[in-house]
């Protein structure tokens, strides 16, 4: 809660204040006062809090060096807001020691005669906080009724933001978890010259600092403050406000605001989730109806897809959005990759659904070309727009996108499922830093598929044209490295023997070596596809035996 308050400035200015004497700190004159404290004999200046207003006589301070160094210290700590002195009880007047020191640290010293009571000042200086105090509440309390009034009625929270700036003459931005302004209303041209597009500068410190502590902050730049104030519920943080001003603007109403509308954005933000788990739960169960061909007919789930907004008779692609490590795959990342990819189909207006399993995303969305290498590029482009924006927030979890072919027919969209999955499982064979695979990239490892599909032991190929290469010894595997890099790299005995590391002559006194053990001719055609064949069907089934 915002601690109401009243300038020393304002202070001298009451009735009961006309006798007193500003005698130094004239450049502290806007200093709040907070609270009112009467202290006869200074001991322990820990006790006083920041903001205090210290009523004493002083008592003790001129016969007693040790409480004297107290009071000294005490003018030096700018803890309190001011001091006001009695003079006539146990000081003649206020010590030259004391003008000198609260000059220094711009803390107003007031010198008050014995003729005005303790009580007076206090019960003016309290009265006035008080009614400050109420009459701040007052407003507050009507910025949170207009507020909620505006939900109540079935505004959104552009106009619960765009009021909210305007109630309080404030930039008003809201930040989503992911750090992305959702919302905004206000001068915004005023914030963004000065520190939004500031390359040096990064709010999202302020806003995990806020967010660490549950309550405000507020920090400067130039000549503009802003008050974040992180949105929480159910001990989950959904977002922040970030009011921003010039800082002569600034007043104790700005911060009581954005605590009366944090809980309504949180409120929204749970009625928000609630109906995205809801939509999520259906879009789910929709897709699985559609992969595993739980349908009545085409007619029917076309219809069905209507209802939600989803045209089934476009051409259709689905993508498959999985860890390169499995560890990284928890409730809360898979959560955040979620809302990642709806942010960016979102971005696109293009037609998705999305579905989320244990340790990977998957959606269906329409593809647009008017050729398969138009509709290719567009899947690319789509999944390289995804990646980016995954790494930014998270660069250090490694995410693969899969991405099966696109069809027409409705039945065809559970194999463009399962390549988008043997596209996420078989990237590592076509290359170690590979993030991004089509099924179309598969090439042959697509006819091997096949040929696994439809009951051909694969093991079988490669036993037939490379048991010789297979074995426990370090120079047996060897050679099936070095046979899969020679056609990596096109039979280039250059390029391969520089992946491998090793010199051009021992390249090939190792393919010589492949051509003894396999009784294969590498300078044959029909020997060589049968060795190629063989280390792919090889390569495929150690991948596909490590999978679930």
């Amino acid at each position: 809660m915002v601690t109401i308050a009243i300038s020393i400035q304002k202070a001298l200015q009451l009735p009961v204040m006309k006798k007193t004497r500003l005698a130094a700190g004239h450049k502290g004159i806007e200093n709040n006062i907070k609270w009112v404290t009467i202290v006869e004999v200074l001991e322990d200046i820990e006790r006083l809090q920041p903001g205090e207003f210290l009523i004493t006589t002083g008592f003790g301070l001129m016969e007693n060096e040790e409480q004297m160094e107290v009071f000294h210290n005490l003018l030096k700590s700018r803890l309190l807001s001011g001091i006001a002195i009695y003079t006539g009880f146990y000081m003649k007047e206020v010590p030259a020691s004391f003008i000198e020191l609260a000059n220094e640290n711009d803390l107003p010293l007031i010198e008050i005669p014995t003729d005005i009571n303790f009580s007076e000042i206090t019960k003016a200086l309290l009265e006035q906080i008080v009614n400050n105090q109420m009459h701040l509440l007052e407003q507050a309390e009507n910025i949170h009724r207009e507020l909620t009034n505006l939900i109540l009625n079935d505004q959104s929270l552009t106009d619960v933001t765009e009021r909210l700036g305007q109630l309080t003459g404030a930039n008003i931005a809201i930040y989503n978890e992911f750090y992305d302004v959702i919302y905004e209303s206000g001068d915004l041209k005023l914030v963004q010259t000065k520190f939004h597009t500031d390359k040096d500068f990064d709010i999202s410190k302020h806003l995990i600092d806020s967010l660490n502590k549950e309550t405000k902050v507020n920090f400067t730049v130039e000549d503009l403050i802003s008050t974040v104030y992180p949105i929480i519920a159910k001990q989950s943080c959904y977002g922040w406000i970030v009011m921003t001003k010039m800082v002569s603007d600034w007043q104790e109403l700005d911060d009581i605001a954005i605590e009366q509308a944090a809980p309504i954005y949180a409120m929204e933000f749970l009625k928000k989730q609630a109906i995205e788990e809801t939509q999520l739960r259906i879009q789910s169960n929709f897709l699985e109806d559609i992969f595993n061909r739980n349908y009545i007919n085409e007619r029917v789930i076309i219809d069905h897809g209507l209802k939600l907004d989803y045209d089934l008779t476009l051409d259709q692609s689905v993508f498959h959005l999985a860890f390169k490590n499995s560890k990284d795959a928890d409730v809360n990342v898979i959560d955040r990759l979620y809302h990642i990819t709806g942010q960016i189909l979102g971005q696109t207006k293009k037609q998705h659904l999305i579905q989320t399993k244990l340790n990977s995303i998957i959606f269906l969305t329409n593809v647009v070309g008017e050729s398969k290498e138009e509709e290719y590029k567009y899947c690319m482009n789509l999944a390289k727009e995804l990646l980016k924006s995954w790494t930014y927030y998270f660069p250090r979890i490694e995410l693969i996108i899969g991405i099966g072919q696109c069809y027409k027919k409705v039945d065809e969209l559970g194999k463009s499922a399962r390549e988008a999955q043997h596209a996420v499982k078989l990237s590592g064979l076509i290359g170690k830093n590979v993030t991004i695979v089509h099924y179309e990239d598969l090439g042959m490892y697509d006819l091997l598929l096949e040929m696994e599909r439809s009951g051909i032991d694969l093991r079988s190929i490669y036993e037939k044209h490379i048991s010789g290469l297979i074995g426990d010894h370090d120079k047996e595997i060897d050679l099936i490295e070095t046979l899969d890099s020679y056609f990596k790299n096109n039979q280039s005995i250059q390029k391969a023997a520089e992946e491998l590391y090793i010199h051009r002559h021992t390249l090939r006194y190792r393919l010589n070596q492949i051509e003894v053990r396999t009784g294969l001719d590498i300078k044959s055609t029909e020997d060589l596809l049968k060795l190629q064949l063989g280390i792919m069907a090889y390569k495929l089934v150690n991948v596909l035996k490590k999978e679930p």
